[in-house]
């Protein structure tokens, strides 16, 4: 069973379709945010074209350290693990409206297809149930374009309007603060 994970994360997730309405605002600049808190998995996925290469948008993407100033719920972000270049273990400090969130990932990514896959670190003490996500860096006649995914189970530790905080808003400090720095250095 093993093996058969690991297979399946080898493999590429694929960008989202989008709707009319989704890609009238994709096209227009705007991120496009999915987000699911009717069950106990919060689901939540954001899209946004970036008028930089693919290349320099991955680079970005994966630059921890500014996630810091741009996102004022993340207090803290530490590798304390690395097994290769591309496959590490990272801690996410967050505050949100006075609770205190902590998660531990373990990240693998594949730079030759621009995508990356995390899962919670069994090992570690995390103060949400399960995690996991995606997220997948693509060509576009503009630049690139981005999909980030994300699923948890919180309720241990969050009321559902915090569910629906972190499934909605979170996405504009991972995606649309990744958009305006990455741009901004492409010019």
């Amino acid at each position: 069973m093993l093996f058969t994970f690991a297979l399946a994360l080898a493999q590429p997730p694929t960008f989202p379709a989008l709707t009319t309405e989704e890609r009238t605002k994709f096209d227009s600049g705007h991120l496009v945010i999915r987000a699911d808190t009717s069950s106990p998995t919060t689901v939540s996925t954001g899209i946004v074209k970036v008028e930089a290469p693919p290349s320099l948008l991955w680079t970005e993407t994966l630059d921890f350290p500014a996630r810091l100033p741009e996102n004022p719920t993340l207090k803290s972000i530490d590798e304390y693990g690395r097994i290769s270049p591309d496959n590490w273990y990272v801690r996410f400090e967050m505050s949100i409206y006075g609770i205190h969130v902590t998660i531990h990932d373990h990240w693998t990514c594949f730079p030759a297809e621009f995508y990356c896959t995390w899962v919670q670190d069994p090992d570690a003490k995390s103060d949400v149930r399960e995690e996991k996500g995606w997220l997948l860096v693509v060509p576009h006649p503009e630049g690139s374009a981005i999909a980030f995914h994300s699923e948890f189970i919180s309720e241990v530790w969050a009321p559902s309007w915090i569910r629906k905080w972190l499934a909605n808003d979170s996405m504009v400090n991972v995606l649309d603060k990744l958009r305006v720095r990455t741009e901004r250095k492409a010019k």
